[in-house]
């Protein structure tokens, strides 16, 4: 090909090949669409081959005998049976030879003028292809740079060549339409509604009117020995007009270079398609595995928030204690109470039954209750979990029939994911018993509390352990009193002291609430903390991986979308070219067999 370039149309290879090249390798690190990087790196070479054409369509449609007609040999055999079960590469040669250059494709050499600046594909029938044809003739459709469709004037347009016409412009490829055959019409009439129906069919599918001719390439064939002229119906002679002219040389090099940029521009297209496809698919993963995190982020804050509430409540709890402490030593540090208060073991039963009374209690019941709750919290949040992921899971079981490009089993493999995970959660969910884990909390909450007030109680419960605490901080009454008494010289002192007492049990009992307070928050913000993780280190590394996906496939889509204007831009330069200086046509004693 390279002779019949100029430095130009040169240096738009070099471009072509650079774009290729890039197209290839972003397609073999996505692997999105199988099959596009082996055609990718098909039409790669067919840049430095010649012009290629194609021709296909149904057996008996003539299409062997159209290829007679064009080249001007009866080089490919003709009948009434299935003739081409193989796939024909037509090409230039100095003597006439046939061979196998691999299981079932035959390679022509001749020595005719055509072939020295195009090859030739002939094709088996789109309706008796066996699998091993139709694979090797569809591999074949990439690399082509025009495809004459041919199809017969008594069969006009069948299913197969519908179908095979869809897979020939999904590469982009430009076609010439032939209805053949067209001595065997009834008459004009019959002619001319076939050559309608063909035209409206192939409009729909291309969105314009391709070019499209009714000739009998059995009459060219028959003529050129018998020299008996066309029939009036037979179109052949625009036909070949329109070969010498789009085929001449500036023009063969224009559609040379364009046929590859059009068959990369669907490439791309489906590769972003399916790019999409996948991007959405990990997107809603991330989103899933996002919204599971943003869960436990509120559960969290939650937690943290609501807490107070049953701090609240000890809180309360302490303060009627204190005013219970106040109004008894009111009542108890008077003067007709002085033999009393020499007592310490009465005072101190006292002070345990009307001021301690069943603060302890209330205030393990506020705690079981805070646990209580702690733990159900935390089975509320793995049941959340376990919902979202079962959406997910569900999501993924009906994408698997929806999408296009992306296949079933990389669905699968994304539901798996989520299959895994779900693992732990359900591990979690089964194995969870709220009574023994809410009681191993109390028991970590007692033994701290105990610690705290150097309590020797750790395993009598948290009543217990409260109640040791109220007492270790109960005042001296008789040594602060009673003493008082015996040596004061009046009674004027007493409600000093028993200010005194009344600041000393309300310095007394904040410290108690902070300290209870302080080893609960420790406690329980430990306990969170244990549960968070939990949740976190079960979701967010999988919340990472498709994080880092979804950055790398729209990275890809940013370099999709750059070879895709770059390809436009190639094809805008080429076509470009089409409105300059055209060189003269050949002479017609030069335009080869096709005339």
């Amino acid at each position: 090909m390279d002779p019949l370039l100029t430095p130009e149309e040169r240096e738009l290879v070099h471009e072509q090949r650079a774009l290729f090249d890039a197209s290839r390798a972003l397609l073999a690190d996505l692997d999105l669409v199988p099959g596009d990087g082996e055609a990718l790196e098909a039409m790669r070479r067919r840049l430095d081959e010649l012009f290629l054409i194609m021709v296909v369509g149904e057996f008996n449609a003539g299409k062997s005998t159209f290829l007679n007609a064009i080249l001007g040999t009866d080089a490919l055999e003709t009948g009434e049976l299935p003739t081409t079960r193989s796939v024909h590469l037509l090409r230039h040669g100095t003597i006439e030879s046939v061979r196998e250059s691999e299981p079932r494709l035959l390679v022509h050499e001749l020595p005719v003028e055509v072939l020295q600046e195009l090859n030739i594909v002939d094709t088996p029938g789109t309706n008796s292809m066996q699998r091993e044809e139709q694979l090797l003739t569809e591999s074949f459709v990439p690399r082509a740079d025009f495809v004459f469709f041919v199809t017969s004037l008594l069969r006009p347009y069948s299913a197969s060549e519908h179908d095979f016409l869809e897979l020939i412009l999904s590469w982009g490829k430009r076609v010439v339409f032939i209805v053949n055959q067209v001595d065997l019409a009834a008459g004009r009439d019959h002619a001319a509604r076939v050559k309608r129906y063909v035209q409206q069919q192939a409009k729909e599918e291309l969105g314009k009117e391709p070019p499209l001719f009714a000739i009998s390439a059995r009459e060219v064939v028959r003529g050129r020995t018998s020299g008996e002229p066309l029939s009036d119906l037979n179109e052949w002679t625009a036909f070949a007009a329109y070969f010498q002219s789009t085929l001449r040389d500036r023009d063969r090099v224009r559609l040379k270079l364009t046929a590859p940029l059009r068959s990369l521009t669907p490439v791309l297209a489906r590769q972003a398609d399916a790019l999409a496809e996948r991007l959405r698919l990990v997107h809603g993963d991330h989103s899933a595995l996002a919204s599971i995190l943003s869960e436990v982020d509120a559960y969290e804050t939650r937690m943290r928030a609501d807490v107070s509430r049953y701090q609240s409540q000890i809180t309360n709890i302490l303060w009627q204690l204190e005013r219970r402490g106040q109004r008894f030593f009111d009542e108890l540090v008077r003067v007709s109470n002085i033999m009393r208060l020499r007592d310490k073991d009465i005072v101190e039963n006292r002070f345990r039954h009307e001021v301690v009374a069943d603060a302890p209690q209330h205030i393990e019941e506020e705690v079981q209750a805070l646990i209580d709750w702690l733990v159900r919290q935390n089975l509320a949040m793995w049941e959340t979990a376990d919902g979202l992921l079962r959406q997910r899971r569900e999501a993924l079981r009906d994408a698997a029939g929806r999408t296009r490009f992306v296949s079933p089993q990389y669905v699968y493999n994304r539901e798996e994911i989520f299959t895994r995970l779900a693992q732990p959660v359900r591990r979690r969910l089964e194995r969870f018993d709220a009574q023994r884990e809410a009681e191993e909390i109390v028991a970590a909450v007692n033994a701290a509390l105990a610690r705290t007030f150097g309590v020797q109680a750790v395993v009598i419960g948290l009543g217990a352990v409260l109640t040791a605490a109220f007492t270790t901080l109960g005042l001296d009454v008789t040594g602060t009193v009673g003493v008082t008494l015996l040596v004061a010289s009046g009674l004027f002192i007493l409600p000093q002291r028993r200010a005194r007492l009344k600041r000393e049990l309300a310095g007394k009992v904040e410290s108690l609430r902070a300290e209870l307070a302080q080893t609960l928050e420790v406690r329980f913000k430990e306990q969170l903390r244990d549960y968070v993780e939990q949740l976190r280190e079960t979701f967010a590394p999988e919340l990472e991986s498709t994080k880092a996906q979804v950055l790398r496939l729209r990275s890809a889509g940013d370099a999709l979308k750059e070879r895709q204007a770059e390809c436009a831009a190639l094809l805008e330069r080429i076509d470009g070219r089409r409105h300059g200086p055209r060189p003269p046509a050949r002479d017609e004693s030069e335009a080869g067999a096709v005339s």
